[in-house]
Formats: C-alpha cells, structure tokens, sequence
C-alpha cells in the first residue's frame, strides 16, 4: 500500500483487538495482494506435486458475507466512536459443497480471504474469520494457524497447551496478549470450544505443520 502511496490505517476494538480499515483503495490492494500471495501459494504446491487450486471466497460464493455498516472504534484519545464500517464483512455463511467437492476430487483448496455480499461487493474478511467458519463447517481434527513466531509468548516462554477456559481467560486479562495475537487467541478458543483441535505454530519452521502436530508451538483443546 506504501509503494503504491496509499497509507495503511489501523483501528481498534473497545476490546482491543487491531484491525486494517478497510476503505475502497484499501480493498483494492487487499484483494490485490492477497491473490498475489494466493497463486504463489498454488505454484509453489504444484512444484511439490501437490493438486491445488486457488479460490477467493468471492468464487461459487465460496465465503458469503454481510457487509458492516457501521464498526464501533477507539480513538487516539481512548473514547469509543461510531464510523463507517468500510469494506468490511461478516462471513454468513460457507459453501461447503465446494469444498468437499474438491477435497473429493483430491485436490487441495487454498481460500484467499476475501468474500462477497449478496449484492456482488467483494469484501475484506479477517483470515481468523475464515478459519473459524471452515472448521466449524468442516469438523477437521485440527486446526493449524501458522505465525512468526513459536506460538503464543507469556513471560518470553510459548505455552504449550491451554484449555478453552485458559485461553479465554488470557484474551480477557492477559497485558502480554495484544494486537493480532489477541484476535488470534480468541479465534482458537472459539475453534476449540466446537471440539476442534487448535495449534498456534511457527510457519518458519523448516516443517511446519508436521512439527505443530507432533507437538511445537501452543495447543489448544477442550
């Protein structure tokens, strides 16, 4: 966005959570750079012998959302405001006869996080978002969130398991949980609690998501 002489505004929740505003130019290079980041995705699959396909959730209606009129912010001043939602959506509802088509067919989906209104609006959907609605849809054994770091930090050491009630209970009081690791956090628990295994795991690890599975980074279940 820099590059291209926009500048990236943030805003936060009363609950403290940050967030991208997402207004029209923002949703451009949003979309934009998330397929970028998408088809690199798939090409780099394909070189593995790996059948991918990539998807936006604006494709098949892949990610039906709702578009937020209205977002409540706090400002610089610590005061709650009301302001245009921007292009921001709620996701309502998930295709998933479209995913378990092409699970079926053996391939693999990768699902840019972007979904559209009933009207045809393409729409900024937060990636934790997408995650939680997949799984529970899908109802997979785990759930791998993938980060740039090791896991979820508290006193500079990653705490390896959490219950649900651990987690939430850190989203909530928790000063070292902050940012994108407080929606991150959140999002687990909320996987969780529907009996899906979740794991924050370092994505810089020379094996990801076998080394997250065998037990690297923090796990979080019931």
């Amino acid at each position: 966005m820099e590059k291209l002489g926009i500048k990236p505004v943030f805003v936060k929740s009363p609950s403290g959570v940050v967030s991208r505003y997402t207004d029209e130019n923002t949703l451009w290079c949003y979309v934009m750079g998330m397929m970028w980041l998408n088809k690199t995705l798939v090409s780099k699959l394909t070189q593995l012998g790996v059948s991918a396909i990539g998807l936006s959730g604006a494709d098949g209606k892949l990610l039906l959302a709702r578009r937020k009129e209205k977002i409540i912010i706090v400002d610089e001043r610590g005061r709650q405001r009301v302001i245009d939602g921007g292009y921001t959506g709620k996701i309502t509802n998930v295709n998933l006869d479209l995913v378990k088509r092409m699970l079926e067919m053996n391939y693999v989906p990768i699902i840019a996080p972007i979904a559209i209104d009933e009207k045809g609006t393409l729409l900024n959907v937060d990636s934790d978002q997408v995650a939680y609605m997949l799984s529970i849809s899908l109802k997979p054994d785990y759930c791998v969130v993938l980060l740039d770091v090791d896991g979820l930090l508290i006193g500079g050491k990653t705490v390896s398991r959490l219950s649900v009630e651990e987690a939430e209970k850190l989203f909530r009081e928790s000063d070292e949980v902050r940012g994108g690791m407080k929606r991150k956090l959140y999002m687990a628990s909320q996987i969780a609690k529907e009996g899906v295994k979740v794991v924050l795991g370092s994505g810089l690890r020379e094996r990801p998501i076998t080394e997250a599975l065998a037990g690297a980074g923090t796990h979080i279940s019931l």
